[in-house]
Parts: C-alpha cells; structure tokens; sequence
C-alpha cells in the first residue's frame, strides 16, 4: 500500500482520496449510515497509522468481492457495501488509479476504514496501548487463538507452532527501543546446499514477496546450519489494533510460506522449529 501511495502522489493524494470517498457516501441518503458517527479525521489518521497492518495479499485475492471485516455489530446490508465499494472505484478512477491497482488500493483503504467503524462502536478492548506490548501479553494474544505458542527467555522471543490460522511456524519479539513487533519465520537449508543457491532462492522470494525482507546466516545453536529468515515489522508507537495484529500475524505466516515455493528443489525443506 505504500508503494500504491507513493506511486499515486504520496499522503496529499491519499489525503485527497479519502476526502473525496466520504463526502460521496456521506452525501448519499442511502450510504450515509456507513460512516455514523465516525469522522473523517479519525479515519485519514488509521490510514497512515495502520497501513503496515494489512499485508498484501495474492494477486488472485485481490480478484474476488471485497469483504466487510467490521465487528458484527455495525456491518451494514450487502446491498449498501456493494455501492459504498462502487463509490470508492468512482472514486479512484477519478484519481486516474490505474485499473489494475485499483482493486487492491481499494481493498486496503476498505479494510482499514472497516477498523475504524469498529473501533468506534466496540463495547470492548479492542487495542493494546503502546506501553502494554509485553511478552506476556503477546503470548496472551496467542494463546487466546488457541495457537500452541510459549515464551523463550533466552532468545526473547515468542513461538508459536503453525496451525490455528497460521500457515507457518511463526516468531516474534518486541522491539522496545525502536517501538515495534518484529514478526519472523525461519527455514533451515540442507546441509548439501551450495549457499550461492540459497542467495538465488532470497532473490526469488524477495521478488514474489517484497513486502518481506528475507536474508540468510548461520546458526551458531545448529552447528552453523544455514538457515533463512523472512522478517516483516509492525509499529507499535500508537495503539496497536488487535483484529488487524490477528490478520497480519496470519498473513505474513501465508505469505512466507508462499514465498518458499520458490525453492522448487527443496533445499529449505525443513521449518526451524523451538524445542
């Protein structure tokens, strides 16, 4: 989303797209109820704050209906979210988006807005405040998923097993000084694999996955076993929005594990795991 963003004239455009959208639903009898009681204000402000929560999807994700994520409470009639997205593509195609980033800038921009409706409505907690990011609550954050999940002291970092909603065993620290959530899964090479192989493979997966940076070490607990690590970050200097914490964890697990497809001969055949 970033890249869309800057690529269509940086936050001024974004800025501009929004303001468009809400004031066409608002001034619509029919759609206005969409946006009750939520101000635009709010709504530019999670869209800069939240943009590294939703992850990009797959290409063939972006081609289906966008879906409402909103708490149940406040989704609104299918009708009038088919005509709201209607608005935001009218809305974009007088942006001069491109039609095919369209689906996807929308999907995002929907996504996020459906967080701000819920964040206003719920009777709940629905965020973790900055200063509240421990790993204590992290493992909380799992194990309430009912994800197998446990806190390794040593290393710092919190594991949790793949299933569950993730399709990759998954870790991540916090990274208090640079206020950040550190997400991260590991693969570990075969000891027969040439390690200019294994750089050909990173270069692949970058290009299929940008969004994940991935890079390989040895590890000195494996006897120097290679190892490859695809590593995505969320900040945590403002509140961190727990159902789009839920989303990103999963899809980022998704998303390495359709970046490893690119090692067609299995070289990184074999997930790390924490004992």
């Amino acid at each position: 989303m970033k890249a869309l963003v800057a690529k269509y004239g940086g936050p001024t455009a974004l800025l501009n797209i929004l303001t468009d959208f809400y004031q066409r639903i608002n001034n619509s009898h029919g759609l206005r109820h969409y946006f009750f009681n939520v101000p635009l204000k709010q709504i530019v402000a999670d869209q800069f704050e939240l943009m590294p929560y939703v992850l990009r999807k797959t290409t063939q994700e972006y081609r289906g209906p966008i879906q409402q994520t909103a708490i149940r409470e406040i989704r609104v009639r299918l009708h009038v979210f088919e005509d709201v997205i209607k608005v935001l593509h009218l809305v974009l195609r007088h942006a001069k988006v491109h039609y095919l980033d369209a689906p996807l800038m929308a999907s995002h921009i929907i996504e996020m807005i459906e967080e701000t409706r819920s964040r206003f409505a719920d009777m709940k907690r629905s965020v973790y405040k900055s200063g509240d990011i421990k790993p204590q609550v992290l493992l909380g954050f799992f194990q309430t998923q009912g994800i197998a999940s446990h806190y390794d002291e040593q290393m710092n970092e919190i594991f949790s097993k793949h299933g569950a909603g993730l399709a990759y065993p998954l870790f991540t620290a916090i990274d208090a000084p640079n206020k950040a959530i550190h997400l991260m899964a590991r693969v570990q090479a075969h000891e027969n694999a040439d390690p200019r192989e294994i750089e050909q493979i990173i270069q692949a997966a970058s290009a299929k996955v940008p969004q994940i940076q991935f890079y390989s070490y040895e590890d000195e607990n494996e006897e120097m076993q290679m190892m490859v690590e695809g590593r995505y970050t969320v900040p945590t200097q403002y509140d961190v929005p727990i159902r789009l914490l839920q989303r990103v964890t999963h899809q980022f697990t998704w998303r390495f594990e359709d970046a490893m497809k690119v090692d067609t001969r299995e070289l990184l055949a074999i997930p790390a795991l924490m004992a």
